[in-house]
């Protein structure tokens, strides 16, 4: 039982070239087809929700989108229960490298990243300019204290996570959360005068990093077809 694998196409397909990335978006999907790809390896769902169901009889994005799909002959697996169970943990070191922490990084795990202490304004405006951030970054805390510990939570972060992590380290660097659930328990922790924070990137932005790892570690199993990374 398991969200990962095949989405769209055939087994049979003869692979061509390989794309991952952590959402196979209609603009995913033609970079893709300019890259000579026919194979993408997805960390998301391709069709909009969990069950990935292909069709929806009416609608003309998922009419056009498999539309696209068939033309190009696309074969697409989704791969993220399944990667995520890797270890290293792949999102984490995926994420550390992002923003330029590999050197910080705990030897015993790689979701625990110890800094120079650094504000937390400044250390929210770094994560923005590696990240490539357009848009919004979402940041729960005082941003004049001062952050030496972090842990990282790319993907979704169930509430569990963030009250076993958040006592343990200044501030957690996640993907996205339930807005009534560690959203608000970070902000009553610095009500009642903790020095932590929050900081929120968002799913997808999140787990790219990892998705280009996978890309890395997928050129180890079909060296013999080109493989490369395409942001969503």
């Amino acid at each position: 039982e398991s969200v990962d694998g095949i989405k769209a196409g055939e087994p049979s397909t003869v692979v061509k070239g390989v794309v991952s990335t952590s959402m196979a978006t209609l603009n995913v999907l033609h970079q893709a087809v300019k890259a000579g790809a026919n194979v993408v390896i997805t960390a998301q769902p391709t069709f909009y929700a969990r069950a990935d169901a292909q069709n929806r009889p009416g609608d003309p994005v998922f009419a056009a989108k498999n539309e696209f799909i068939a033309r190009h002959n696309i074969f697409i697996f989704r791969l993220s229960e399944h990667w995520r169970l890797h270890q290293p943990d792949p999102f984490s070191n995926g994420m550390a490298a992002a923003v330029g922490w590999t050197k910080y990084q705990s030897a015993t795990d790689p979701g625990r990243v110890d800094l120079p202490a650094t504000r937390l304004e400044s250390l929210t405006a770094g994560i923005k300019k590696r990240l490539q951030l357009r848009g919004g970054i979402r940041v729960v805390g005082d941003p004049r204290i001062n952050v030496r510990r972090v842990g990282l939570l790319p993907g979704t972060t169930p509430i569990q996570a963030s009250v076993k992590l958040l006592p343990n380290v200044d501030a957690i660097l996640a993907g996205e959360v339930r807005e009534w659930e560690s959203v608000e328990y970070a902000r009553d922790k610095v009500f009642a005068g903790e020095k932590k924070a929050l900081i929120l990137v968002g799913r997808v932005v999140s787990e790219e990093p990892g998705m280009n790892v996978c890309a890395s570690w997928l050129k180890t199993i079909v060296p013999e077809v080109p493989v490369r990374h395409v942001s969503a």
